[in-house]
């Protein structure tokens, strides 16, 4: 039993040695932190304990039965006693230190043997020690060595910066010295060449012929204003009455002495859809030409001249021939209330020119109004083709493509031939029902593959056709057949509608199709052009795998140059033709002020209104430029774009850049050039420059 008391107050001993210890160097911790902690103050009793533990302990032992009470957590810290109030965690920590020091004093009521006692002054050297390893003054110094340090480096970045800066002003300054020197030195000499070439550069003044025909476009355009604006087309013609405009159209005609017998005379092939109905005239008229027939095309719009839109037997009329037409027909109808619209004026005209010319066969581009277009005034029409369809760009036909598709349908006749390239069903069905209620039968033509796989003779011709061939050669061909079979059936013994099998004169018709400014390439010097004026979405879509598929295979850098004439699908086309190729750079220019095939420089017409088109023009490339902008950061690219004040200028640019070479190499440029008509012509008309120069050079 004893044995067991002493063994207890050993134990006693050793945890109020250890308790003590822990006091101490809890009270030298706090020291550390970054609010100084108050000192615990010292009270007569702590002293006298120090100095005599054994008595102390002596008189303090309690009996067994007195309760004894909790021990208070020792907290120095502002911040931890308002944390020990508020965090739960603090009350667990004290609630268990209060249940150890109750366990610990439960063990006071065996007797036990006084302790040993601890000296202060090792006390004291244990909190020197302590003090000397993490002192206050040292944090402070170390915090001063870590500002000084990121100061010292801020300081070196900041005169780094500045001596780059000073470093561009120099090479700027240089660099415009050095431009000043070449200017000042090409001065004399281009004073002494001047004298010289006054007469290469003043333009060749325009003959007499000319500027009548110019003036007979003006006056043609002023007529644009009385179109109607573009909206939806929500009421069926009826089948008994005319529409108010091809009303107006046949008293037009009438008007200038073309009756109803001079019309029907004339067989016509009409071409209606969304997108390819003029690639679609041109090929009927390739393949029909190739058969000896005179073909007259009336379709729009145009590239170059206005003359376009009109041609005979495969070339556009004379501006002769069109100043004069106008002249006549413009006396006429001016006297008639109300007065004709813009594409009223061209189709009178039109169809004068093909009694004029005695041509076998007139083919004619509905517009986008479709049954509500002035050229439906061909009611005798057995030949109707409908090309792909899609949303209008400048005619809302409708809310869905069904809508559209009843739309186009219109200008189905009894007693037609219908031959269609859709491909969309809901489009399809619509289409038969409008055929079956007028009691014909609606052709789907074949793929153009399938004449491919057909004549293996012309396998090679067919295969290097231009990529508009691809997409509306097969609804061309039949087209052109059933025309063959109406009035020339000895070219096409044997064959029945939709077929796939080509006559020579259709193997030679495809072979020398050709149309500028779509899916065209142009070779001139250092740059492969590749032009299209794709405006729309499938157009853009077409493009974009043509252009693809012509340059996968070379490794050549690859440039966009493009422009739009409005904002209404811009940021949109710019998306469509990003997806599959990766341009290197994209240049965005004003949309060219082009007119009968002449590019009116700006500095030459000082006009109010040219000036105000001008910054209009220049502020839309700045949008279109933008929204590449955007599109690059979209996906996480590096913007490449580049606006430039005119086509001249981008290509001096490219030329200047590319132009130059290491190990005397010069590299190629595919450019692709699309976006609007004008931009294309101006294009074309500027390449044709460069390779006139070349030539005299």
């Amino acid at each position: 039993m004893n044995s067991l008391l002493r063994m207890a107050s050993r134990d006693m001993a050793a945890l109020r040695r250890v308790q003590m210890v822990s006091n101490h160097y809890s009270r030298d911790f706090f020291k550390i932190s970054f609010k100084k902690p108050v000192p615990m103050k010292r009270n007569k009793a702590t002293a006298k304990e120090d100095q005599n533990p054994e008595a102390v302990q002596q008189a303090k032992q309690p009996e067994s039965t007195q309760k004894v009470a909790a021990v208070a957590p020792n907290i120095t810290d502002q911040r931890a006693k308002w944390m020990a109030k508020v965090s739960p965690e603090m009350q667990k920590k004290a609630q268990l230190s209060a249940n150890r020091g109750a366990a610990s004093e439960t063990l006071h009521s065996f007797p036990s043997t006084p302790p040993i006692p601890i000296s202060p002054q090792k006390i004291q050297e244990s909190n020197e020690a302590f003090k000397g390893s993490c002192s206050e003054s040292q944090r402070k110094s170390w915090m001063n060595r870590m500002q000084g340090s990121q100061q010292q480096k801020q300081a070196q970045w900041v005169k780094e910066m500045q001596a780059k800066q000073q470093a561009g002003r120099e090479m700027q300054q240089q660099k415009l010295q050095k431009i000043k020197e070449q200017t000042n030195a090409q001065a004399p000499a281009e004073s002494n060449a001047s004298s010289g070439e006054t007469d290469e550069a003043t333009p060749e003044p325009k003959s007499p012929e000319r500027l009548a025909y110019l003036e007979a476009v003006t006056r043609l355009n002023s007529y644009q204003v009385l179109e109607p604006l573009p909206g939806r087309i929500t009421l069926k013609p009826s089948e008994t009455q005319l529409d108010p405009i091809v009303e107006q159209t046949f008293a037009c005609l009438y008007k200038t002495g073309l009756d109803l017998t001079d019309l029907e005379a004339i067989p016509v092939i009409q071409v209606a859809g969304t997108k390819g109905r003029g690639s679609t005239c041109r090929i009927v008229e390739s393949i029909l030409q190739a058969h000896g027939v005179k073909t007259g095309v009336l379709s729009s719009p145009h590239v170059f001249s206005t003359t376009e839109r009109i041609r005979i037997d495969g070339e556009p009329i004379s501006e002769a021939e069109f100043t004069q037409l106008f002249g006549l027909l413009h006396d006429q109808l001016i006297e008639m209330k109300p007065l004709p619209a813009y594409n009223k004026l061209l189709t009178v005209m039109a169809f004068h020119a093909f009694r004029n010319a005695e041509v076998d066969v007139a083919i004619v581009e509905v517009g986008n109004g479709c049954a509500s277009d002035p050229t439906n005034v061909c009611l005798h029409a057995q030949t109707i083709g409908i090309s792909t369809l899609g949303w209008e760009q400048n005619f809302n036909l409708g809310n869905s493509m069904r809508d559209i598709a009843w739309t186009k349908a219109a200008i189905m006749k009894p007693d037609a031939s219908i031959y269609t390239s859709v491909i969309q069903p809901e489009c399809c069905e619509v289409l038969n029902q409008g055929a079956k209620k007028l009691g014909v039968k609606l052709h789907r033509v074949p793929a153009f593959h399938e004449y491919i796989e057909k004549n293996l003779n012309n396998k090679k011709t067919l295969s290097n056709v231009n990529y508009s061939m691809r997409l509306n050669g097969s609804l061309g061909i039949q087209l052109a057949y059933d025309y063959l079979r109406r009035y020339k059936p000895e070219y096409i013994v044997g064959l029945e509608p939709n077929s796939v099998e080509l006559t020579q004169g259709t193997a030679r018709g495809i072979e020398t199709y050709e149309q500028p400014g779509q899916f065209d390439i142009i070779k001139c010097g250092m740059f492969n052009v590749y032009l299209d004026f794709a405006d729309t979405l499938e157009s853009m879509m077409a493009c974009r795998d043509w252009f693809y598929s012509r340059t996968r295979c070379n490794r050549f850098p690859k440039i966009l140059l493009f422009n739009k004439v409005n904002e209404f699908n811009a940021k949109d086309l710019l998306t469509v033709i990003r997806m599959n190729v990766r341009f290197d750079e994209a240049g965005f220019v004003p949309n060219p002020n082009y007119f009968e095939g002449e590019i009116i420089d700006q500095a030459q017409d000082s006009s109010k209104s040219m000036v105000w088109h001008g910054m209009e023009n220049l502020q839309r490339a700045k949008r279109n430029a933008g929204n590449w902008r955007a599109l690059c950061e979209e996906t996480g690219k590096k913007d490449n774009s580049q606006i430039s004040l005119s086509i001249a200028s981008y290509f001096e640019y490219l030329t200047n850049k590319y132009g130059k070479q290491s190990y005397g190499k010069r590299s190629e440029l595919d450019v692709l050039v699309t976006g609007s008509r004008q931009l294309v012509a101006a294009t074309i008309s500027h390449l044709h420059k460069l390779k006139g120069l070349n030539t005299k050079i």
